[in-house]
């Protein structure tokens, strides 16, 4: 996979999913406007943690920013975020915001490919680290985010707006 500009609409190769007899071939790209709505959609998975439907919607115009849309034949399956927290030119770490898999496509592996993905890019970009946080009572995203070769720097009490616990990951791109 090659990007020539951190703004360009299309990313080279296709990625081959194989999982549970299932395969196809899915392309990441870069989100466009209008794929907000579906992005808006799938976040809704995050509500238990805070007002997500107002936060994503924000991160997703923010510049500092880049959200990839993971899509088949079909159309789109799941969506990334990627960007800097606390954005300095200092930072050598940079988050994966928000990762999402559409109901019918999960458990097959996209998750998982999608991480893979972040860290490609991540380190194409030249950052250290690739930062996320997974709320404590997620089990499915912290197993995969542990096969994906993260692991848990802290425990955050009350991190989220609605008050749950999140616990700090990382993984080292060196």
């Amino acid at each position: 996979m090659i990007i020539t500009s951190p703004k360009k609409k299309l990313l080279d190769g296709d990625i081959s999913n194989c999982k549970q007899g299932r395969e196809s071939t899915v392309k990441l790209r870069l989100a466009q406007e209008g794929d907000l709505p579906f992005v808006k959609e799938l976040s809704q998975a995050f509500a238990p943690f805070g007002p997500y439907e107002e936060i994503i919607p924000q991160w997703f115009k923010d510049r500092f920013i880049e959200t990839y849309i993971l899509e088949g034949e079909e159309g789109p399956r799941g969506f990334f975020m990627l960007g800097l927290l606390f954005p300095s030119w200092l930072c050598q770490t940079i988050d994966l915001m928000a990762i999402a898999v559409a109901p019918g496509w999960r458990r097959q592996g996209l998750g998982f490919l999608m991480v893979e993905k972040a860290k490609d890019l991540a380190r194409q970009r030249g950052y250290y680290f690739l930062r996320a946080h997974v709320g404590c009572q997620n089990t499915p995203a912290l197993e995969m985010f542990r096969k994906a070769g993260f692991s848990i720097r802290k425990e955050l009490p009350r991190y989220y707006p609605s008050g749950l616990s999140a616990y700090e990951l990382h993984f080292s791109l060196r």
